[in-house]
């Protein structure tokens, strides 16, 4: 999922073989989550719908705009 502001792109990458979970910026790692704290960082945002262990776009869109807020982008 990547999401482009200004001249800042951002993407949440989710890796459904190890479970772990990447926040980059301009290609960047800004953050790095491995289980269980990716799963729980996607269902603090997005619900429990699957517990954060399968996330769809819809929930990786949510864990971005989260992180973009705390990171005052955008």
């Amino acid at each position: 999922m990547t999401a482009q502001l200004a001249d800042t792109e951002m993407c949440a990458e989710y890796c459904a073989q190890t479970g772990r979970l990447r926040i980059l910026k301009d290609g960047v790692p800004l953050r790095e989550w491995f289980p269980p704290n990716s799963w729980i960082a996607i269902a603090s945002v997005a619900g429990a719908r699957n517990w954060g262990t399968r996330p769809d776009s819809n929930e990786l869109r949510a864990l971005l705009q989260s992180q973009m807020s705390l990171l005052h982008i955008g």
